[in-house]
Formats: C-alpha cells, structure tokens, sequence
C-alpha cells in the first residue's frame, strides 16, 4: 500500500468521564486518537507518530491498526505520569474540569532515529495537535504543509518565533489561553497577530461556529455549528481539523469547513466509533450546497456579551443557589451576560416598606427591559420566578426555563416557554439558537 498523505502527531492519552448524575463513568484512548477516529470514519488512510507511556504502546498500536492507521511510529516515551486525563464535565456547558494526573511531572524521552524516519518521508500534509511534547522542536525536524490546533499548551506569540518555517495552517479555539490573552474584541486584529506565521487561521467557536482567514488570498470563510443536544464535546475540535485538512484541497475552504462542523457534530452525537463512521458514511453521501442550506447556529464570540439574559430565580441569601451559579457560570464561560436581578438590585427585607417594595420593582422592571433573554432557574414554585416568566413573555421576550427538579406540570408554565428542560446542555443550546436569531435581526 503506497504511503498516505496524512500524518497525525500528538499525545496518546486515557480519557477518563468521570461518573455524575448525569453521565455514565467512561473510559477511552485520547489525544491524537480522536483525529484519528475522524480520517477513518472518512475511509482515509493516515499515518500516526505519537508520545505516550510505554505501558499503552500495545493498546495503542493495535486501536490504529484497527482504525485504519497504515504506520504506527512512537517518537518519545513519557514517564513521571500516566497520562490519564479526568474530565468532570464532558459536554462543555462550562469548564469541563480537566484533570492531568501528574501533569507537572511529565519527563519525555525522544526517539530521534523515529524524528528521523519522519524527515525522510514525504507526507503532503501533517496535522499536529499541540501537547505536552516540544512541538517546534519536530516542526523544525520534518517538512511538508504543517497544520497545528495550539489548543492550550501555546501561552505566547512568541513561541512561533521558535520555528523555522511558515505554518499551512494554524487551529485555535475561543477556550484557548492564547486567544482568551489575545483577542480583544476585534477579529481581525487578532488575526493580523498571525499573518506572518501562518498562511490561513482558523476559529472554533464552540457551538457559536468558526470563522477562518486565508492570508495569501484575502478570503474569509466561515461556517455555523450544528446546536443540539449531545453525547459529549471531547475531540471534537480534533475531529474538525482532522476532516478540513482532508478536504480542504478538493473540495475548497468554504466546503470544507462547513463538511468539518458537520462531522465534529456527529462525532459529539456518540463514543461509540461504529456509530460514528455509520454517521459519517450517510453524511458523506450528502453534496455540501446541500449542507450549508441546514444552518445551523453562527454567534460570533465578541458579539455574545451584549446578549443580556434576566436570570429569573428565587436568588436569595436563604435558598442554595448552587444551581443557579452554575448556570450563570456556564453562560459566562461562553461570554454571555447574565443579570441576576436580586444581586445586581437588593434582596427585598422581610419587613419591607412600601416605597422600598416600589424601588425593587421599578429596578426589576427596568432590568428586564435590558435583556434580549429571559431564563428562568425553577428551583421551587417561587411566585417571583413565575410571574417573571408570564411578565416576559408578554412583553415578547424569549423565555427559556431550567427545570432541574422537573417540577413543571402545569400547562401554561410548560407551553408558554420556547423550552422548559432539566437539561443544562439542551438549556446552552436553546440560548445559543435564540441568541444567534437575535444577532442576526441586529
């Protein structure tokens, strides 16, 4: 079988869900895998270099062998560290809570006859996601078109300085430390931070969509995210790159993007790889145009906090609002704007006059009349909560209710919202949909 034309280099690690009310305990081969998982459910064939602890060399040589990989190749061995990376919360409502066990001890020992072997072939395209390995290092060592994700693990500009050639393609995420330091609002000022190192920059929004610049045309392209309800977010964004780099030469930057959101959506539908490449086999069946026809949700990132949303909630000093601020956490994370009324106006006394009453209300009212949303925590049967609810929907403000106790029975609190749901995932994705309805009518 003649060489491929795409190698995957990165960190072989297990992914490890943790167990909550809400998901079963999970375990899984990560990193570079989930890239991996992406080329075959394509039926691409690929080639993987990777670091990792001896002890999942077996594993992992005979997972790619089964997934399509035609040269398995380890470049370094890790110890200090097993590798294993927690994860609290696998959906991405919020910080999902990654844990690396003993990630500050990681030591790796590098196999140059193995850098060597990759300077030898010649591979047209290589995807490296960033990791705890020296990633310029091997950049320097090997060549053909380059496509990094810098995910986390590149803080600074400077570090593109360490290379010695120009990047294809450059990955980043909105959850990534280096845009969080670097973005202030205006995208294309953020993407001029990059034009030198790399001949085309790609977001990923998360579930607001991507958005990506070609430097040697000037062509922007972009495309939306398929918001629903999901399995999980881990890999994904591997998987998104994975099937741009792929495609991208045949099929162009604008089907490609669109053809990667839609995969990285099938791939957070299931962790299960059959389900995946079943998935994947019907979408590939579909034309693109056909594809960009289903819009999906493009929500900009910078335009997300001046979506203010009335958190509707019994807020108070006496009740656990747990609940309530992880929510308004979660909101923020995606760079949302919640208002909590009672913590932005006073919590009412419990002897409260008249005019102070008055004051609350007319601060209440006032605060309403400032939001795009309204979303309602349905903690109790709190009489605020609900008129608030009837309030705005009346005044044709999007209404949204978390219900995580699925205490709504009664039909005008369950069908006067958009959505009534006990599920913070499916709550995230209906504000993303309003949310990018009422960006556009701006």
């Amino acid at each position: 079988m003649s060489q491929p034309k795409i190698l995957l280099i990165g960190d072989v690690l297990v992914d490890v869900t943790l167990e909550t009310s809400e998901q079963e305990l999970k375990m899984r081969l990560g990193g570079i895998i989930h890239a991996a998982r992406g080329l075959w459910a394509m039926n691409i064939n690929y080639s993987v270099a990777y670091f990792s602890p001896s002890y999942l060399d077996l594993q992992i040589h005979d997972y790619l062998k089964e997934h399509g990989c035609i040269d398995v190749i380890k470049l370094g061995n890790v110890t200090g560290s097993p590798y294993v990376f927690l994860i609290k919360e696998v959906k991405e409502v919020g910080d999902q809570g990654y844990d690396f066990l003993l990630r500050e001890d990681i030591e790796i020992t590098y196999d140059q006859d193995a850098f060597n072997l990759l300077a030898k072939n010649n591979y047209e395209d290589i995807l490296m996601i960033s990791g705890n390995y020296d990633q310029a290092r091997l950049i320097n060592h090997i060549s053909g078109n380059i496509h990094i994700d810098i995910a986390n693990n590149v803080m600074d500009l400077s570090y593109f300085e360490s290379l010695n050639k120009k990047i294809k393609t450059v990955f980043i995420s909105t959850s990534s430390t280096l845009f969080q330091s670097h973005f202030f609002g205006d995208l294309n000022l953020f993407n001029e931070l990059f034009k030198n190192y790399t001949d085309k920059i790609i977001l990923k929004e998360n579930r607001g969509g991507s958005r990506g610049y070609n430097f040697i045309t000037g062509e922007s392209f972009s495309a939306s995210a398929q918001t629903s309800k999901i399995n999980h977010s881990v890999g994904v964004g591997d998987v998104f790159d994975a099937c741009f780099i792929a495609k991208v030469s045949s099929i162009g930057l604008s089907d490609a993007m669109i053809l990667s959101s839609w995969l990285a959506y099938e791939y957070a539908l299931t962790t299960y790889p059959d389900d995946f490449k079943n998935a994947t086999t019907r979408l590939l069946k579909m034309k693109t145009d056909h594809l960009a026809i289903l819009k999906g949700v493009a929500l900009p990132w910078e335009n997300r906090n001046s979506i203010n949303i009335y958190i509707a909630a019994p807020d108070f000093d006496f009740v656990d609002t747990s609940l309530i601020d992880k929510l308004c956490e979660s909101l923020i994370y995606h760079n949302f704007t919640p208002r909590r009324p009672i913590k932005e106006n006073g919590q009412m006394e419990l002897e409260a006059l008249k005019s102070r009453k008055q004051d609350l209300f007319n601060a209440d009212m006032n605060l309403i009349s400032e939001c795009s949303i309204l979303l309602a925590v349905l903690l109790f049967n709190d009489p605020g909560t609900l008129i608030e609810i009837g309030l705005a929907y009346a005044k044709g403000i999007p209404t949204i209710v978390y219900d995580p106790f699925n205490k709504a029975e009664n039909c005008m609190l369950t069908e006067l919202p958009l959505l009534v749901s006990s599920d913070l995932d499916h709550i995230l994705s209906e504000i993303f949909i309003v949310a990018s309805k009422i960006n556009v009518n701006e």
